[in-house]
């Protein structure tokens, strides 16, 4: 079967079809025995309604076939009965017999007591020397009532009746044949026939079949049913000495699951067979992969990322998410080692920011306050023998001190901007704007009403856009940058675009330490620090968008919106294209 219908393996393997036969299967087993436990007597309450139907019906068309007979009867008892008929020759008799024809429709015929013919309603009429028609003249004079006659092989016609009315002298009988759909016979028997698969018979005092209809009618070759599978209904027909019977085949009537009520319990014991096949598939495919799963997971967890390559086997969910897993280790793998790029990189940038200052402060503060200290000795000397000459020297040194004083406060504010804690984040990045070339344009925007926020949240917006606005200066060759501060009601939103030439970023975030965006690594983590996002979006020649989030607020609930896609088919900045 796994070789035929491999995907109908797969099916049953999975935990969608587990989980159906778990369910289902009880509930069929508790349904079968609650539908079974009265079927045999429901069998029978099926079988007396169905007879009782049968009964009925059988009834109604036997009085109708009775009632269209003696119609017929009645027609030709009162032509008999006219004197000027029985008195009138044969000619007349059979102008008499003419307005009769539209009923008797293959003719009627005036018969003595052996059945030989002294007028006829038309000169030709085919069943005239017939044998049927001395029997029936006599059954009629005999019995003293109207005979009738729908044998064919009597030598009638098939689907023909003959009806015989005795003279009121005895002398002779009136013989008349029609067909029986001018009757109602055949419209009574064939109303019997409830179902495609039912039989009605109308047969005569001898046995012999009248008219039938139905599954012997219709299927001469069909198979006979066995008598107990049917149901049979017989009555007479009032006056006549015939039968109506109809019957219909028993297991048609009934309902499938009441028509194999034998099975019951073998159809149970199966259902509780692969019951116990589906819990046994369960649990070596559902139940103890998951263990099996759930301890790698474990393992994992402290480190030991091999651990998810070993198959558990199981459904194939449980195959998707041991799959998700491994893709989960590679890309912890993978961050890992990207942050520990990235810790280098950072503990490398420290150290020559160290390096920086301390080269600066040697080789510019340093030298600068010694030589403002020789200067002052100059004076200190200078103003015991030229006292004029000193106003211009301290000119000179409140000028160099004023510079020295500036460039402390830039080296101060490279390592803490002054402005952020003084003046707020809005101000503190209109002064960071200062420092961008004056050629890019820089603008920025504040939307929403200012407010402080804590200063762990406001030294890292400000951080994030002091790193943008470096990869501004130093890569982007843009015309136009563009900062925008949005206050919002659970965070703080930060866009920085330009216009410049623009980059391929990496296709996840992940890449970053390896392709030595470490600026891009070190805002993202700190946007993250804090719970919330980065965003980038570029493209060469389209300029560069890096839009941040932070919350700012602990009340339940989501703290940040979603981040876009990081990396859009198309750029979707607004302030340029790059190109002028």
């Amino acid at each position: 079967m796994a070789r035929r219908w491999p995907g109908l393996r797969a099916w049953l393997r999975s935990l969608r079809a587990q989980i159906l036969l778990w369910t289902l299967l009880p509930i069929i087993i508790f349904l079968l025995g609650l539908s079974f436990t009265d079927v045999y007597g429901h069998q029978e309450a099926m079988h007396t309604m169905v007879q009782e139907r049968d009964h009925s019906l059988v009834q109604s068309a036997a009085a109708r076939i009775a009632e269209s007979l003696e119609s017929n009867s009645r027609l030709l008892s009162s032509l008999a009965r006219d004197a000027a008929f029985r008195e009138a020759g044969p000619a007349a008799q059979g102008e008499l017999l003419g307005p009769l024809s539209d009923i008797f429709a293959d003719g009627i015929l005036v018969v003595d007591g052996q059945g030989r013919s002294h007028a006829a309603s038309r000169p030709t009429i085919s069943w005239q020397q017939a044998p049927f028609v001395a029997a029936l003249a006599r059954a009629a004079l005999e019995q003293d009532r109207p005979a009738y006659l729908g044998r064919a092989e009597s030598g009638l016609a098939p689907f023909h009746l003959a009806v015989a009315v005795a003279l009121p002298d005895k002398s002779g009988a009136l013989v008349g044949v029609l067909p029986l759909s001018s009757s109602a016979i055949a419209e009574a028997v064939d109303g019997l026939q409830v179902a495609p698969e039912a039989e009605a018979v109308l047969l005569d005092s001898q046995g012999q079949p009248i008219y039938r209809v139905g599954r012997a009618a219709g299927e001469a070759s069909a198979t006979p049913l066995p008598n107990e599978a049917l149901v049979t209904t017989s009555l007479p027909v009032p006056n006549t000495g015939w039968q109506l019977v109809l019957s219909e085949p028993w297991h048609r009537l009934v309902p499938l699951v009441l028509r194999y009520a034998q099975a019951t319990v073998l159809i149970a014991i199966a259902a509780i067979l692969i019951s116990l096949l589906a819990v046994y598939f369960g649990l070596r495919y559902v139940t103890r992969p998951l263990q099996e799963l759930g301890q790698e997971a474990n393992r994992m967890a402290w480190g030991d990322f091999d651990a998810v390559l070993t198959p558990v086997g199981g459904v194939e969910e449980i195959a998707d998410l041991q799959r998700t897993l491994r893709e989960m280790a590679s890309q912890v793998r993978s961050y890992q080692a990207a942050m520990r790029n990235y810790v280098a990189a950072v503990t490398r940038a420290q150290e020559e920011e160290r390096l920086r200052l301390a080269r600066e402060l040697h080789d510019d503060t340093v030298q600068s306050l010694i030589a403002l200290g020789q200067r002052l000795e100059r004076v200190q000397k200078a103003a015991l023998h030229r006292p004029e000459l000193c106003a211009a020297q301290l000119d000179e040194l409140r000028h160099a001190t004023r510079s020295l004083v500036q460039d402390l406060r830039r080296l101060i504010g490279d390592l803490r901007p002054t402005y952020l804690d003084d003046l707020g984040l809005a101000p503190a990045l209109e002064m960071l704007l200062k420092t961008v070339p004056s050629d890019c344009r820089p603008e920025l925007t504040v939307i929403g009403p200012e407010r402080r926020l804590s200063p762990d949240v406001e030294l890292a917006i400000y951080r994030i856009a002091q790193a943008a606005l470096k990869n501004v200066a130093q890569h982007a060759q843009a015309r136009h940058v563009h900062l925008s501060l949005s206050f919002e009601e659970r965070g703080v939103r930060i866009v920085i675009e330009d216009d410049g030439q623009g980059f391929s970023p990496p296709s996840s975030p992940d890449e970053l330490a390896r392709e030595g965006h470490f600026g891009l690594l070190g805002m993202r983590e700190r946007a993250m620090l804090f719970g919330g996002w980065l965003a980038l979006s570029s493209q060469p020649g389209h300029g560069t968008r890096v839009e941040a989030y932070l919350p700012t607020v602990d009340e339940p609930g989501p703290a940040s919106i979603p981040p876009p896609a990081w990396r859009p088919e198309e750029y979707s900045g607004t302030i340029g294209d790059g190109q002028g």
